[in-house]
């Protein structure tokens, strides 16, 4: 049934109720823009969505469709929003468009449960935490292909888009791997890019303190076959400290052809980072720097009716140079150290329908190589980096990674159930092959009304980091195995037009774990070294709410409001290590966005961040030049805002972030930005 309330005849709001036709191309017949609300929807976040798009023109009503019925798709088949069995978390751009945040990083941490430790402003470097893991526990993808660097996760948002590009943002938090294979261990992040049925032309331009300048631009041109997204962006500040100035460019290209044979898409992107990185890896010697090029690109086909094939190949290109002194380098540093490493892929999916449910199988081969002075075993020749004057690898490393998909799920009346199996073979240490299987089920108690549960086995490979890098306070473990985990999980969601709540309990036990870490009994001069942990156990509880007034009562002054809690509970079974990372998790992240309505054409929202980390740190006397004795994380709470004005095609906006100046940090010895204020324009026109 749908409903069609209108305030002129220009203007129309459409509201999808419900349909018992499941077939999704009543989306087609409509032939106009509709926006999906804001919902956990799962496993569309394995592939580039269906072509719905959020349209962000100020002058229309924003629409609100119940997707009960809605067949959303996947990369291994086709689910229905009201047969889900698992959690994703989706933010769009009609979300973060109001949010007070001025980078991808800040907006996944303000929109989900998920944990990002910043080492310096902007999404210059972030590491990402899903439920308690660590930062190489997460799989990143773009446009749904895996972009996720084999050296080291601090990498993993080295993006070639910037804000302005994004459409939405899906969030897997739970395992993965049976999904997307290897290190999808925790969750995955799928980030999709703006794809529109209309041309427009979308901009963004910014200045705020410490030198910050920002400016973007987007656009989209499409005809009925062909059509093609370009984006390039810049971003610079002087630093809100010594050492922490940074210069950020992008460049991303998609172009797309509906062809006979099916849908060609075709993405390439570039990024240049260069940012002082004060106390990045250790707080004893301040004044280092860090430049990264990434290329990333990849071709996929979209083809068949009864039987959908979709073939992919994709490439992805990393360097870095890190410098331990930026200035002044001691007389015992020998230089910097310098890395480059390469992907190669090819997967293809296949999936169909039948009497029995929905059946999909599918096959990958990954190829992760590095070039290095740092990283991999000696090679026998050396060789010059041309664009380094005194640059050099003498280290090098490959692995190949073969994994095999199946998946397997059926929808009764009430039940809906999915099974489905990842075998992996990595060519390493004459490693097996593996099998990580996993069963979601839910069960539809009410109309709106779901409750699931979830068993799942995931994976995680070392880095080339975890096995090679020896540095002042570090060694690598080249011995190093897979870690694994069981993860179990049940959970219940509300879902309505007005209203989306869910809550979940969650554990997992992992074997193998990979850390760096060091005796409790050592010295602070001790390194820190990467083992296998014999297991460590996770347990959790989310609770997450969105409430549109606006929906509900009209000319409502509080127009929506979202709360994200969560509690994690770790513990490992040796307590005569001190871990780095993994016993450092957020035990309270609490989350609450608020949206309300100033004047006619000024909307004000609120975000307040309550952050309570768990485990130890060290501060270092950077005068003395000694460490103090260890002390907990205090617990943090930090209120952002965003005030902006909307007229038709132009959007005004006055932000600040960390507004009462508070004094924190993720890591220790790297303190945040306090208050920091921004302003800007955004101009969106479509025709």
């Amino acid at each position: 049934m749908i409903k069609v309330n209108s305030t002129s005849q220009k203007h129309k709001t459409i509201r999808f109720n419900k349909w018992s036709n499941k077939k999704y191309s009543v989306f087609n017949s409509l032939k106009r823009v509709i926006k999906i609300s804001t919902l956990n929807v799962a496993y569309s976040i394995v592939i580039l969505p269906i072509q719905l798009i959020a349209q962000t023109d100020t002058t229309r009503i924003i629409q609100n469709i119940d997707l009960e019925e809605v067949v959303v798709s996947a990369e291994r088949s086709p689910v229905v929003y009201s047969s889900l069995a698992r959690i994703v978390t989706i933010i769009d751009n009609q979300d973060f468009g109001l949010m007070p945040v001025t980078c991808i990083n800040e907006l996944i941490e303000s929109g989900s449960f998920v944990d990002i430790r910043q080492r310096g402003s902007n999404g210059v470097q972030a590491d990402i935490s899903i439920r308690g893991g660590t930062f190489d526990q997460n799989l990143i993808l773009l446009n749904g292909i895996n972009i996720s660097d084999p050296q080291t996760g601090h990498h993993s948002l080295n993006l070639p888009i910037d804000l302005n590009s994004v459409q939405r943002i899906e969030i897997l938090e739970g395992p993965g791997s049976r999904i997307f294979g290897p290190n999808a261990f925790s969750g995955a992040i799928n980030i999709i890019t703006n794809q529109s049925d209309k041309n427009y032309i979308r901009s963004r331009f910014a200045i705020g303190d410490f030198g910050l300048y920002s400016g973007s631009i987007s656009g989209s041109i499409k005809n009925k076959k062909f059509g093609q997204f370009i984006s390039v962006s810049k971003t610079i500040s002087g630093g809100y400290t010594q050492n922490t100035d940074y210069d950020n460019m992008n460049i991303f290209y998609n172009p797309y052809l509906n062809s006979k044979i099916g849908k060609i898409d075709f993405q390439i992107g570039y990024t240049n980072r260069a940012f002082g990185a004060n106390s990045f890896y250790t707080p004893e010697y301040p004044d280092q720097y860090e430049q990264i090029k990434t290329t990333f690109s990849s071709l996929k086909l979209e083809t068949g009716n009864k039987i959908k094939i979709i073939p992919a190949v994709y490439y992805r290109a990393h360097k870095d140079r890190f410098e331990l002194f930026r200035t002044k380098p001691a007389t015992w540093y020998s230089g910097h150290n310098y890395h480059y490493t390469q992907v190669y892929g090819a997967k293809i999916d296949a999936r169909f329908s039948w009497s029995l449910g929905n059946t999909s199988l599918g096959a990958e081969y990954r190829s992760e190589n590095i070039l290095s002075n740092k990283l991999g075993l000696p090679m026998n020749d050396t060789i010059e980096i041309s664009d380094e004057p005194n640059g050099f690898y003498d280290k090098e490393y490959a692995r190949d990674i073969t994994n095999i998909f199946m998946e397997h799920s059926i929808y009764l009346d009430k039940f809906s159930i999915t099974a489905g199996m990842l075998g992996s073979y990595l060519d390493e240490k004459n490693n097996k092959l593996s099998f990580y299987p996993g069963i979601d089920i839910s069960f539809k108690i009410a109309d709106n009304l779901r409750i699931y549960s979830s068993i799942n086995k995931s994976l995680r490979l070392p880095t080339f980091t975890d096995l090679f890098y020896t540095g002042p306070k570090n060694n690598g473990n080249p011995n190093l195995v897979p870690e694994e985990a069981w993860s179990y999980e049940g959970g219940i969601r509300f879902y309505s037009n007005s209203v989306n709540s869910n809550g979940s309990v969650f554990f997992r036990d992992s074997e193998n774990l990979i850390e760096w870490v060091r005796h409790k009994d050592s010295t602070q001069s001790a390194k820190w070294e990467t083992q296998n942990l014999t297991e460590v156990k996770t347990f959790g509880i989310q609770f997450q709410t969105k409430i549109k007034l606006h929906d509900i009562y009209e000319n409502q002054l509080v127009k929506e409001i979202t709360l994200n809690y969560a509690y994690l509970n770790q513990s490992i079974a040796s307590n005569n290590y001190e871990t780095k990372y993994s016993l450092n998790y957020l035990k309270h992240n609490m989350n609450l966005t608020i949206l309300h309505k100033v004047l006619k054409k000024v909307d004000l929202s609120w975000n307040f961040k309550y952050q309570d980390r768990a485990g130890e740190y060290q501060l270092y006397n950077f005068q003395d030049k000694t460490y103090e004795p260890e002390k907990e994380f205090k617990p943090v709470f930090i209120v952002d805002a965003k005030l902006i004005w909307k007229h038709k095609w132009l959007n005004v906006f006055i932000e600040s972030t960390n507004l009462f100046n508070v004094s924190y940090a993720d890591f220790a010895n790297m303190n945040m930005p306090g208050r920091w204020f921004v302003a800007g324009l955004e101009l969106n026109y479509s025709w």
